[in-house]
């Protein structure tokens, strides 16, 4: 204890750089310095008396006592630095690094173990650091030099050999001058002369000789090599070889001039590096006037200041942008004109920092042409509605006439149909047998050729628009479906017939009976197309159509329901395309068609207030599409079948009807069949029999269309004069009297010419037993 308590020893222990650490024969800690405070995190209390093991890493904690009784047995002095990979423990729990050396001190106590613990963290980065700086260098593809400040090589790495083709046993201790061209001496002594300042000099461009003798292009970098006391004793130099970048730099100024559009290079702090030929031809500058000024000169004034956000916007993210990104763009010339421009950008990374390079293509020329080809486009358009709107007049003409053609015809059919069931009548009455045959044979061909009259002139009125129709809500799916068998016995065997009918189409309001005929006219157009067979499909459809269809249909816009009747026949010729609708147009052999199956289709879908729309090439086939309104309204509940015709009971009806033979006719329908019949040629002529003769009629049955007083008039006057009395119209050609596009208004009683005497009866008795 009297060496432990000694003044000198504790100060020795306490001026000792490294901590000191003194362990009893039991391991446990007699005496520690202030370094060991420092080092291990603890105070001096703390560790006194405690196990050693406590400054060892848990690691090794159990295999130290060991190392320990092992050392203690032969406590032979053992230095720091003995190549042992030793570690200390701090009270935080982390590890360092450690050289530690032994030594036994004997003591009134016993053998002391002093163990002096140095922290060598810092030393094994610095040696790892060195270490990787030389892999680094030795690995690196550049020529990595080293000389002193005489210009003696005093190290030399593998990417140098590759260079210049000297080993580094060859070149080192050797002159650098040996590299150097004569004519390149004088310069370099300069820069040499700025790096033994202790400056730094990058990318310095100059020429070394190899060591076959050739020449080869180099950047240098020159950076001083001071000695610990930073004293400046060498120069480190780093050589890249720059032929290959110089010979692509000639090819990108190669490039460059040769590109058919203006290309600035700019650098990052937005000043033009580069330009092409183009570039002065496009903005009228030199390129000594360019090179080096901010690249807004070539910008408009009016954009000039917010640019320069632009262009750190695409420093931020220099992803490509190619030509003709739909940005609206300009360029701006030397004499202050601008001028339409795409601009393709890309950005490339150089030795001198990041460049962007913009092509820029004056777009004048292409504009005007684009506005050409619009003016050009609109004015097709153009065109083309007048076309349509020409199309749609002289099919507005066409139907004037042909409803007024229509009008003259039922009055006539009307007339020989009936007539001619009257004579049958006789015939049959005064001449049996086989001679009354042949006549009642004549008589009845008589009656079929007015029956497809009839049928013609109810295909003038449906094209005309002033065929009387009922329309009711109805699905058109259920109409193709109705209509399917007649289609396919009508196609023949050799046409496939195939629907294809929407789930969701919404319900129409038209005429069901004037569906299924267009349905059949387009059936038979399609088949006489397919001579040879082929398909024919019905598709049904639910669509909308916006403000700019709903203009070129003149419709409204809205939801419709679509009906597509396509085949692969024979197709339409363009030329014949536009009059396909107009009436007893066809290109059908001469008595082959009637000319009126289109034109009827074009009518009813007009009149149900849709549109028809054709499109067709020749060898392909031919696509009609109808569009009919969707309607709000739900559907009606069904009739029931109309009653057996029955005969009158003395009623008095009077006939009001212009044409004299229709009149005769019809007056003797009634007269035969129980009526008291009066008739009158006008509607005033019926009006003068109202107030001089008849003082009560049960029916008014006149003709809508009359000279000087139409029918809906006289109907007026008479519910005026007779309030009990029934109004009963009789025309195949009502010019929209008795409601709005020939839809007949709710309550109004019509009987379509030509008539029989059947139909002529039936709806009489409907008229006089229904309730008011």
């Amino acid at each position: 204890m009297k060496h432990l308590d000694d003044h000198r020893f504790a100060g020795l222990l306490e001026a000792a750089p490294d901590a000191m650490v003194c362990v009893d024969a039991d391991g446990r800690i007699a005496l520690v310095n202030a370094q060991t405070e420092r080092l291990f995190g603890y105070g001096r209390d703390e560790l006194v008396g405690q196990p050693v093991e406590m400054l060892v890493p848990d690691a090794v904690r159990e295999s130290h006592p060991g190392h320990r009784a092992g050392y203690v047995a032969d406590p032979a002095p053992r230095p720091m630095g003995a190549g042992m990979e030793l570690a200390g423990r701090r009270r935080d729990g982390t590890t360092f690094p450690a050289e530690i050396s032994l030594s036994a001190i004997d003591t009134e106590l016993g053998i002391l173990v002093s163990a002096a613990v140095r922290d060598v963290t810092a030393r094994r980065l610095a040696a790892e650091t060195a270490a990787q700086l030389a892999s680094i260098i030795q690995s690196s593809h550049d020529a990595v030099i080293g000389k002193t400040l005489d210009q003696v090589i005093t190290s030399w790495n593998p990417g140098a050999e590759r260079l210049y083709g000297y080993t580094a046993e060859e070149m080192i201790g050797r002159p650098i001058e040996e590299l150097i061209p004569a004519a390149d001496r004088e310069r370099e002594m300069q820069v040499l002369a700025a790096v033994g300042r202790g400056e730094r000099v990058e990318q310095y461009q100059t020429r070394r000789a190899r060591k076959d003798g050739t020449m080869v292009e180099v950047s240098l970098t020159l950076s001083p090599i001071a000695d610990h006391a930073g004293v400046i004793v060498g120069v480190a130099t780093v050589a890249r070889d720059v032929t290959d970048r110089q010979r692509a730099d000639a090819r990108f100024r190669g490039l460059m001039e040769a590109a058919p559009d203006a290309m600035v290079c700019v650098d990052a702090g937005g000043r033009i590096a580069l330009v092409n030929a183009q570039t002065e031809r496009l903005f009228g500058y030199r390129r000594d006037e360019l090179v080096g000024q901010p690249v807004e000169v070539l910008v408009p004034d009016q954009v000039r200041d917010a640019h320069p956000g632009h262009r750190a916007g695409y420093l931020a993210d220099p992803a490509p942008r190619p030509m003709g990104a739909e940005m609206q763009l300009a360029g701006r010339r030397r004499d202050g004109t601008t001028f339409p421009a795409e601009v393709s950008l890309s950005a490339m990374g150089t030795d001198d920092g990041l460049l962007v390079t913009a092509v820029v293509r004056d777009v004048t020329e292409r504009l005007e042409l684009a506005a050409e080809r619009e003016r050009l486009r609109t004015q097709a358009e153009r065109d083309k509605l007048e076309r349509h709107l020409h199309q749609s007049q002289r099919l507005e003409s066409l139907g004037q006439l042909a409803g007024g053609v229509a009008h003259d015809f039922n009055n006539l059919l009307g007339v020989i149909a009936n007539y001619a069931a009257f004579a049958g009548e006789e015939v049959a009455e005064q001449l049996p047998g086989g001679r009354g045959q042949a006549v009642r044979d004549d008589i009845g061909q008589i009656q079929q050729a007015a029956e497809r009259a009839a049928g013609l002139t109810h295909q003038l009125l449906a094209f005309a628009r002033q065929e009387v129709i009922q329309p009711r809500v109805l699905n058109i799916n259920d109409v193709v479906e109705s209509v399917e068998q007649l289609l396919i016995r009508t196609l023949g065997e050799h046409v496939e017939l195939i629907t294809d009918l929407a789930s969701d189409l919404g319900l129409v309001l038209a005429d069901p009976g004037q569906i299924e005929q267009v349905l059949v006219n387009l059936a038979i157009n399609a088949r006489d197309a397919m001579p040879r067979g082929g398909k024919l499909t019905i598709q049904t459809a639910s669509t909308s159509i916006d403000d700019t269809e709903a203009g070129q249909a003149g419709l409204p816009p809205g939801r419709y329901a679509a009906v597509k009747v396509s085949d692969t026949g024979t197709g339409i010729p363009k030329d014949v395309l536009d009059r396909v609708f107009e009436p007893f147009f066809t290109t059908k052999p001469k008595g082959e068609g009637t000319g009126l199956g289109l034109a009827t289709v074009y009518g009813i879908i007009t009149q149900a207030s849709g549109h028809v729309r054709i499109s067709s090439e020749p060898g392909l086939g031919t696509i009609f599409t109808a569009l009919l309104p969707v309607t709000e309204q739900n559907p009606a509940a069904a009739t029931p079948p109309p009653a057996q015709p029955q005969r009158g009971h003395g009623q008095t009806v009077l006939v009001v009807e212009d044409e004299a033979a229709m009149r005769e006719v019809t007056r003797r329908i009634l007269d035969r069949n129980g009526y008291h019949v009066v008739v009158a040629a006008s509607g005033h002529d019926a009006l003068k029999l109202l107030t001089s003769q008849l003082e009560h009629i049960d029916v008014l049955l006149t003709d809508v269309i009359m000279p000087q007083m139409q029918g809906n008039e006289l109907a007026g006057k008479i519910r005026v004069l007779q309030p009990d009395a029934r109004i009963v119209f009789m025309s195949g050609y009502t010019q929209g009297l008795l409601g709005e596009q020939g839809v007949l208004e709710p309550g109004v009683h019509l009987i379509e010419k030509p008539f029989s005497e059947t139909t002529l009866l039936t709806k009489l008795h409907e008229i006089l037993t229904a309730q008011n």
